[in-house]
């Protein structure tokens, strides 16, 4: 299929013309991290018991805040413990609210990030969950251990760099472009390297 003359004036014109680039302020995520914890608590209980029948973790909160390249969380939750006592003939249940502070750092981090400008938004991808439940040998202690996993990310004000492309391409399509380069790449492909110019010998 030939071309118009326009056409081909528009292709030859796009090729010598050189690219401009601009630096653009944007919100964007410049900060990304998880991490993945466990703890050992140690409840007391008010009297000696026999056997633990259950224990599970509810009530989970936390707020989360940016502490220079990672994120702190702050949070709490209740330890539940069901048990038995005074030779398995009756049973209570344990309440012990437990505080936290985790920090996750960020595997990615920009440090063109405007200050001031970032905001954080964590998400718990695993609440804490009693995974093991134990009486201490003495038996004047019940170790819980609890594990969860957080999410992070930071959003804030960056700069990014941006092509700026001449207005010529701004009535072409993808195909107008994508044949100027594959005809830029044609003409180098058809030059003949057993080709001598001798005419200035003459």
């Amino acid at each position: 299929m030939e071309q118009s003359p326009s056409e081909e004036g528009t292709l030859v014109s796009m090729k010598r013309s050189s690219l401009d680039y601009r630096q653009v302020l944007t919100r964007a995520v410049c900060g990304r991290g998880r991490k993945f914890s466990q703890a050992t608590h140690a409840v007391k209980p008010p009297e000696q018991i026999q056997s633990i029948l259950g224990a599970w973790v509810i009530n989970h909160s936390f707020d989360s805040t940016r502490v220079g390249e990672a994120i702190e969380i702050r949070g709490s939750y209740d330890i539940n413990i069901w048990y038995s006592c005074k030779g398995n003939t009756k049973t209570d249940v344990l309440k012990e609210t437990v505080r936290y502070i985790d920090q996750v750092p960020l595997s990615y981090y920009d440090r063109q990030t405007r200050e001031g400008s970032s905001v954080v938004n964590a998400q718990c991808t695993q609440v804490p969950n009693c995974v093991e439940a134990t009486i201490s040998p003495s038996g004047d202690a019940i170790y819980v251990r609890v594990e969860k996993e957080f999410a992070v990310e930071m959003v804030g004000e960056t700069k990014v760099c941006v092509a700026v492309y001449p207005v010529e391409m701004a009535e072409m399509d993808d195909k107008e472009i994508l044949f100027a380069e594959e005809e830029e790449t044609e003409e180098y492909d058809e030059l003949d390297p057993d080709l001598i110019i001798d005419d200035l010998e003459d």
